[in-house]
C-alpha cells in the first residue's frame, strides 16, 4: 500500500510540476481572467489546489481543520506554484515516515461544513490526489478554450512511463 501511494504522490508533484512549467509560458492576463468556470479564473483553481492539498496534509498531521486555508489571491502566480511544489513535496516526506499501520488507521477530522469525519487514511490520500488531478484537468481545459492546445499529457500512465 505504502509503495503505491508514494508512487502515487510522486505522480502528484511531477503533475503539479508540469503544470507550473506550462502555466509559465502562459499570459499572465489569462491566468486571472473570468473564465466563467467553478472558480472563475485559472489563478483561483491553482489557489484551491494549494489550499486543499495543505488542509488535507494538515488533517493527516493531527491538526484540526475546519477550514481551507484561504491563501492570499493577491500573491504572485510563481509564489502560488512554489507552494503547490512544496505541498507535494511535503506531502511525499510525510507518507515516506510512515509505517503500514498509519495507511490501515484513520484520522477524524471536521469538514468545512463542521461536521466531523472518521476516514481511512489510505482513502484521505487518495481522495486528495484524485481532487488536484481533477482541477489540474480544469485548468488545461480553461487554458484549450482560449487557445492554449500544445499541453503534454500528464496521465499517471505518462509519468509511469516516463519513470
Amino acid at each position: 500500500m505504502k509503495s503505491l501511494l508514494l508512487n502515487y504522490l510522486q505522480y502528484n508533484h511531477w503533475a503539479n510540476e508540469k503544470m507550473c512549467n506550462y502555466l509559465s509560458g502562459v499570459d499572465e492576463a489569462e491566468i486571472v481572467a473570468n473564465k466563467k468556470a467553478e472558480y472563475q479564473t485559472i489563478k483561483k483553481v491553482i489557489l484551491h489546489i494549494a489550499d486543499a492539498e495543505q488542509t488535507w496534509l494538515a488533517r493527516l498531521n493531527g491538526k484540526n481543520i475546519p477550514h481551507m486555508h484561504n491563501l492570499d489571491a493577491s500573491r504572485s502566480f510563481n509564489d502560488i506554484c512554489t507552494t503547490i511544489r512544496n505541498n507535494s513535496a511535503d506531502f511525499i516526506d510525510f507518507i515516506s515516515g510512515k509505517d503500514d499501520q498509519f495507511f490501515l488507521s484513520s484520522t477524524e477530522y471536521v469538514n468545512l461544513k463542521g461536521k466531523t469525519f472518521s476516514q481511512n487514511n489510505a482513502e484521505i490520500i487518495l481522495h486528495c490526489m484524485n481532487h488536484s488531478t481533477f482541477h489540474r484537468g480544469q485548468v488545461m481545459c480553461m487554458l484549450r478554450h482560449v487557445g492554449y492546445t500544445d499541453q503534454s499529457a500528464s496521465d499517471f500512465i505518462m509519468f509511469l512511463r516516463e519513470g
